[in-house]
């Protein structure tokens, strides 16, 4: 009988730290461009929040997915096909905030790039 009662609250123990795990998912802040060679013009979008993305070992899972994502939007939606998109995540805001800054300082002044926000038209979604 105790070795049953020692199986239950071991079980008990282990789904309870299982039900934790699941409700502490961290918050992540995201944001992508898409650029082409042959264009001009950068397109990015709004720094997003993720709600529920669990960072791995500081990694974004299925990052890739995120950024075809936005390379599907923008080939489909905005009929700009064959462009390259890249993907920008922080679990702070602020981070992200100068990444974004320092990209587009480096776009506009060095390489002579258009940089334009597509704002609400684009969201990303959690796979």
């Amino acid at each position: 009988m105790k070795k049953g009662i020692f199986i239950f609250l071991l079980l008990l123990v282990a789904m309870a730290g299982t039900i934790q795990a699941k409700e502490n998912k961290d918050v992540v802040y995201i944001m992508g461009a898409s650029f082409s060679v042959t264009d001009s013009t950068v397109y990015f979008t709004e720094i997003q929040r993720l709600e529920g993305v669990g960072l791995e070992d500081g990694r974004l899972p299925h990052r890739h997915y995120y950024s075809y994502e936005l390379k599907d939007y923008m080939s489909y939606k905005e009929n700009l096909p064959g462009r390259t998109s890249v993907i920008y995540f922080s679990k702070r805001r602020s981070v992200l905030e100068k990444k974004e800054m320092k990209i587009k300082e480096r776009l506009i002044e060095r390489e002579r790039k258009n940089v334009v926000y597509l704002g609400d038209k684009f969201k990303f979604v959690k796979p």
